[in-house]
């Protein structure tokens, strides 16, 4: 296993513009779709997470846009994290069409993990066996 997933999605009417082109802030919300898949498939699903006292925002999302998606187009939306600090974690992502590869967007976003009360989380010293568990996911066996 490691820190990576995709998922694909049916390109909607309501996601398009009157040219039938994907308004740009679609893309955003397909990579909170992605990385909530992610997490979930490694066993760190955002609702047991908070749950547990854990909150982990978005600090800043970039999207670099290559080429239209269309109304009924299926794209896949890929995430990996790419970096995790026991503090805070970044995820880098690429929407691509199912059909052609072609790819449409490619972004990034950076998080922190909080608490209910928005203090910062240091998952290493509070959290150590998810702390375990991501690290070794994102940096194998190096040292966080």
């Amino acid at each position: 296993m490691s820190a990576t997933g995709e998922c694909e999605h049916l390109v909607q009417y309501y996601e398009t513009d009157q040219m039938g082109v994907v308004h740009h802030s679609n893309y955003i919300r397909w990579f909170e779709e992605v990385r909530t898949v992610l997490f979930e498939e490694i066993g760190l699903g955002y609702k047991g997470m908070e749950e547990g006292g854990i909150i982990s925002p978005v600090v800043a999302v970039s999207a670099k846009y290559k080429t239209m998606a269309k109304y009924c187009d299926t794209v896949v939306i890929r995430a990996e994290v790419v970096k995790y600090t026991g503090v805070r974690f970044d995820v880098r992502y690429k929407v691509f069409d199912k059909a052609t590869e072609e790819v449409r967007c490619e972004g990034t976003s950076e998080h922190c993990f909080i608490s209910p009360e928005g203090k910062i989380i240091s998952l290493k010293r509070s959290y150590p066996e998810i702390h375990s568990r991501l690290d070794k996911l994102v940096n194998g066996d190096r040292e966080a």
